[in-house]
């Protein structure tokens, strides 16, 4: 698809050959239906004149044969081929958005929030595709109108302007309603899109959320943004309800207008007038009802243009003017030359920069970057690779079109097994496979694991440039130096490499080292002269201890990487909960206020029936015998049928308005329960399953909820009571026609059964490859750095997403393709009755057994037969597809484990903990049954006000020690105690409310600065400011003009990674509370804020008993007590000087390298 031309051009471009074509199946059908009534006609005024020959009844019927059998043929042909452009442009599309976040800079990306790019692959591109029979519907439907008033001209003269005057003045109506669902519909967009970012940021965070116990407060967020998704809906809904009710009665209160003029005009109505009208009213009801859907329609498909057109028309990025031209000699070795460079994230004057930037680099020289929080490392990488705007300057960098190696900050992992994301697409190659693992020191965890190499991590294989940002403050020392030795200094010693750290003491072997501060490089020089001022006051041997990642405590199993799903049909149980979430009342008067619509629009039609043969009894030779026909009163009949008609208008009206009240009854309902158990549901749930997954229950499901059950149910059973009232009429009028009836409806039954059984199972496949595709797309905007760093990275996953669209695709189409061949078959049963009904009139006429009034009423319901037939399968089938979302959101429902949701058994005094006394009593606890232990036997007691470190190798249980103590996870056997009171008692808020924690991610949502330092809104300004300046922030924020009001954007885009670390210390300092539980808090911030933050902990926590898992061993050498982890067991606990007397301590092994 060509960016530069617009969506609607180049899908035209591309389908409107063949997208145009099929309008003349479209023509030929639409034009066979209109034999029927003027062959009905014919077939009245046989059956009232006694003289015609019997052979011209059965070419009558011969002629209502062959004509519906021909349009059966095209219209079917017809549906199948336009669903088949539709699922190209749907393949078009979504790859489009795809490839064109791939090659969007990430300033011009930062525009769309994740959640509105989500949306545009769901919902956009579902209401765009919805467009191919929508367009066909606008010229066919005028155009089917304007030919029935026609006919109807031709049957009662000037009369039917009365009828077609109120549906003229129904068009101005029509169109308001349809700016105004244009309207909502966008506001409801909008609305959606906030509301997907902000579930997709709250299931990327979900453990933070449950360490603060914060999940009231985003419970409440959630429900703002969906009062504000179903005010929109809500207004459309009931404007939707208008239109049913104007499109319900329209055929009626146009045929009694009609009828009504043509009477009081002097005319004399007959059966073959009356019935024919009659068969061109029906034919007029579905070009009605389906006009202003189709209007809507077109609008929403517009409103969804114009959204994707904005990220479409977003230019590419053009690494070829970004990067200047080839170097000659002498710098035919450089590897990067900046020349005045100036970058900065977005293309307005806001915002960091980097400025000034001079610096040359050869190849195979190792680089060093250090510099304090927020001074631009990270941003300097990601100048490299193009992800910044270039204000001035020049940059050069060798080679840049095959890519580079980078590893991010923040790590990126892919949904797969490790030797995945460590070959990220490159061929297996055992000897360097087995070369990597150990220079990467990834042998020893990976032993650790009983899946071996089947879990994850993330890098890319070989490159020339390699970019690595903070990856040793999440290594211990050991690891650490063997990486910088092995990997960085001896394994690419031919590559030039740069190196973004906080850890000086690593750069002693580097080549080169380049200090960063506020956005310049204020000083550049080998390691003898730079680090010499770097490392003066720390500690030289900055001894680290491992952090613990705690996906690897938990994912001992492989990640489940397919959707789970039903088989056979929805259950009963899915029903009763839609019927319960509509309303326990509700549900059944809808169905009331149905009958009665339905019953009193056949009533109607029977009494003109009735008028008619009345009328036929007081005429001979069709002149009325005036003053013989006492008993004839055209006023009673017209009385009693206007009664009917205004009796059906009332029904049909609480029927449209209570059924859109029923649906977002439903809606919110279904949203309310979804939002609460995936909220309260264990962390295993989310460990194991993927956002993407997650989300699109709360997406994709959720809307089908919202729009498309209620309306498809709606259809349904409207289109079921009037299958029963056209069957009853029909056979009241030929009764012979129900030995027909009987096997063709043994027929209908085996079929829709059978089909129903393969579009249900379709359905559900196609809901299981649907999910895939928004997992790999979270996926890659979390990645989009290192993708496109990588020369074939980015057409790799390109062609990737490709194929799981083609695999959705290919479900979507065989359940199109198994629709059409219901549809065939439908239509087939729908001639024969139709061929059936001529016949047995011919035949009773024949026998004068025949009421003309009946039979042409009859004739006239029997044409509609196939449309009505084909709208129940249909509309059942699609509305068990649509059930499918709910009896996904049902499942969610039921069956997510969910955490104790208890209140405390004890009653708390408002200080507890008051003292911060911990004991831990043979505590054990797996993840998940039949799991080893990821814990065993832990004995420790902690005193008041202790500082307490933990250490040990990733995966020895350092982090599951805090899980614990939240009840993240529960115990299997033991005890642990705060204060003296069993935390197994207490209710998770309780308890989780009053500990505080620095995790390890960072976790910033979208909002202000406020927002996230104080959710609960329980602090002034003026103590939110004082914590800031305690964790060195508020000099950053005060020179932001809107300060605390600042949005720090999607995902805290704001703040580099060590900022927000600091945001997250700030918080725990606000809660004050007597346990502290430190999580690498300051792993990816400088030497020097880490002493100042250290020192900012001793002080404010110094009345706290606080547990530090360590990244740094002189933050925890003044410690109270060491605890130190290994495979799941504390192997020693005690001071650390004490621990350090002994040489062959594991403490003092770790300490002495």
């Amino acid at each position: 698809m060509n960016e530069t031309q617009s969506v609607v051009r180049s899908l035209r471009n591309c389908f409107g050959s063949s997208f145009y074509l099929v309008g003349l199946l479209k023509f030929t059908g639409d034009a066979l239906g209109f034999v029927g009534p003027l062959v009905l006609s014919a077939l009245v005024q046989f059956i009232d004149n006694k003289t015609e020959p019997m052979l011209f009844g059965y070419l009558c019927a011969a002629a209502l044969c062959l004509a519906s059998f021909t349009a059966a043929l095209c219209n079917v042909h017809f549906n199948f081929k336009v669903s088949e452009i539709a699922l190209r442009m749907r393949i078009a599309l979504i790859s489009t958005i795809y490839n064109k976040t791939l090659r969007v800079s990430s300033a011009d990306l930062s525009k769309f929030s994740s959640g509105d790019i989500v949306n545009m692959m769901s919902i956009d591109t579902d209401r765009i595709i919805n467009f191919c029979p929508s367009f066909h519907a606008f010229w066919s439907l005028p155009l089917q109108i304007g030919v029935t008033l026609y006919l109807l001209y031709a049957q009662v003269g000037l009369a039917f302007l009365a009828g077609l005057s109120f549906a003229v003045l129904l068009i101005p109506v029509n169109r308001w309603i349809a700016v105004k669902v244009g309207k909502y519909s966008g506001e409801m967009m909008t609305a959606k899109d906030k509301r997907v970012r902000l579930l997709n940021e709250l299931l990327t965070g979900i453990r933070v959320v449950k360490f603060y116990a914060w999940e009231k407060h985003f419970r409440r967020r959630i429900e703002q943004l969906r009062a504000e998704e179903l005010k929109a809906l809500k207004a459309r809904k009931y404007l939707d309800a208008l239109c049913v009710y104007f499109w319900a009665t329209t055929p009626v209160l146009v045929a009694i207008l009609t009828f009504a003029t043509f009477v009081l005009m002097g005319g004399t109505l007959t059966s073959a007038k009356v019935f024919t009208c009659m068969a061109l009213f029906n034919m007029l009801i579905s070009p009605l009802n389906a006009f202003p859907w189709v209007i809507g329609g077109l609008v929403e498909a517009w409103v969804s243009l114009k959204r994707v057109r904005k990220l479409i028309q977003l230019p590419n990025m053009d690494s070829g003017s970004y990067y200047s031209s080839k170097r000659v000699e002498p710098d035919a070795q450089a590897t990067l030359i900046m020349e005045q460079a100036e970058f900065s994230w977005q293309l307005g004057n806001d915002g960091f920069r980097l400025s000034d930037l001079n610096l040359r680099i050869t190849k195979g020289q190792f680089i060093g970057v250090i510099g304090k929080v927020g001074s631009g490392k990270s941003s300097f990488l990601q100048a490299i690779t193009g992800n910044l705007v270039k204000r001035n300057g020049s940059i050069y960098v060798r080679n840049w079109q095959q890519g580079v190696a980078i590893v991010t900050q923040e790590p990126w992992i892919q949904r797969g097994t490790i030797r995945d994301n460590i070959l990220f697409g490159k061929p297996y190659d055992a000897g360097k496979y087995r070369v990597v693992l150990e220079v990467c020191a990834l042998n020893a965890d990976l032993r650790m694991l009983t899946e071996g190499d089947q879990t994850e991590i993330g890098d890319n294989g070989d490159k020339g440039f390699y970019l690595m940002d903070d990856v040793l403050s999440a290594v211990d020392s050991q690891v650490a130096r063997h990486l910088v030795d092995s990997l960085l200094v001896d394994y690419l010693r031919n590559k030039t490499r740069i190196l973004c750290t906080h850890h000086a003491q690593f750069l002693q072997s580097a080549d080169w080292i380049l200090v960063f501060e506020d956005g310049q490089l204020i000083s550049q020089g080998p390691p003898s002269k730079i680090l010499t001022s770097s490392l003066d006051g720390s500690n030289p041997t900055g001894r680290q201890v491992k952090s613990t990642c705690p996906e690897l405590d938990e994912r001992e199993a492989a990640i489940p990487l397919e959707e789970d799903r039903c088989t056979g049909q929805v259950e009963f149980d899915v029903i009763s909960t839609y019927w319960k979430a509509v309303g326990m009342y509700v549900s059944p008067i809808i169905l009331a206020m149905l009958l009665f619509m339905q019953s009193t629009r056949n009533v109607s039609d029977w009494w003109l029936a009735h008028w008619v043969s009345e009328l036929q009894n007081e005429t001979i030779n069709g002149t009325l015998i005036v003053g013989g026909g006492d008993d004839y009163d055209p006023t009673f009949y017209l009385a009693v049928y206007g009664g009917i008609a205004a009796a059906n208008t009332i029904f049909t009206f609480f029927r449209a308005f209570l059924f859109a009240y029923g649906g977002l009854k439903a809606a919110t309902f279904l949203h309310s329960r979804l939002v609460d158990v995936v909220l309260q549901a264990k962390m295993i749930f989310f460990d194991t399953t993927p956002v993407g997954r997650i989300l699109n229950r709360l997406s994709s499901d959720v809307y089908a909820i919202d729009e498309s059950l209620p309306f498809v149910l709606n259809i349904f059973l409207a289109q079921i009571f009037g299958l029963l009232g056209t069957i009853i009429v029909t056979c009241v009028g030929i009764p012979w026609i129900s030995l027909l009836l009987l096997p063709l409806g043994f027929i209908y039954f085996n079929l829709q059964h059978f089909y129903r059984h393969t579009s249900r199972e379709l359905k559900r496949l196609s809901t299981v490859t649907l999910s895939p595709i928004y997992s790999r797309f979270a996926e890659t905007l979390s990645g989009l750095v290192t993708i496109r760093a990588t020369d074939n990275s980015t057409a790799r996953f390109a062609q990737e997403n490709l194929d799981m669209v083609e695999d959705n695709v290919k479900t979507q189409f065989a359940s199109q393709a198994a629709a059409n061949w219901l549809g065939l078959r439908l239509q087939l049963i729908g001639v024969a009755m139709v061929t059936g009904v001529g016949i047995f009139a011919v035949v009773q006429h024949h026998l004068h057994t025949v009421d003309p009034g009946l039979v042409g009423l009859a004739i006239s319901y029997a044409l509609s037969i196939t449309g009505v037939l084909s709208g129940v399968v249909t509309s059942f089938v699609e509305t068990e597809k649509e059930m499918v979302s709910v009896e996904r959101v049902h499942a969610y429902i039921q069956r997510l484990p969910a955490e104790p949701s208890a209140s405390s058994r004890v009653a708390l005094p408002m200080s507890w903990p008051s003292q911060g006394c911990i004991t831990f009593q043979r505590v054990s606890m797996r993840y998940r049954e039949h799991f080893p232990l990821a814990v065993k036997d832990i004995n420790f007691e902690i005193r008041p006000s202790e500082k307490v470190g933990i250490v040990g190798r990733t995966g020895s249980g350092k982090t599951t020690l805090f899980q614990i103590l939240f009840r993240l996870a529960e115990i299997c056997s033991g005890e642990v105690q705060i204060d003296g009171v069993n935390i197994q008692s207490l209710s998770l808020f309780d308890l989780r409310s009053r500990l505080a924690i620095i995790p390890q991610d960072p976790f910033i949502f979208s909002g202000t600065v406020r927002e996230n330092l104080d959710p609960t809104s329980q602090h002034t300004d003026r103590q939110l400011w004082k914590c800031l300046e305690r964790c060195h922030l508020k000099e950053t924020i005060s020179r932001w003009a809107t300060g605390l009001s600042t949005d720090v954007q999607e995902r805290g885009k704001l703040f580099s990674v060590g900022q927000k670390q600091l945001l997250c210390l700030a918080r725990a300092l606000l809660l004050n509370s007597k346990v502290i539980c430190i999580d690498e808090a300051t792993a990816s911030v400088d030497a020097e804020t880490d002493r100042l933050i250290q020192k900012t902990i001793r002080s404010a926590f110094r009345h706290s008993t606080v547990l530090t898992i360590a990244h740094r061993l002189e933050t925890i050498m003044d410690s109270d007590q060491v605890a130190v982890m290994s495979a799941g067991q504390l192997i020693e606990f005690d001071s650390p000087s004490k621990l350090l007397e002994n040489p062959v301590s594991h403490f003092s092994q770790l300490v002495n390298g």
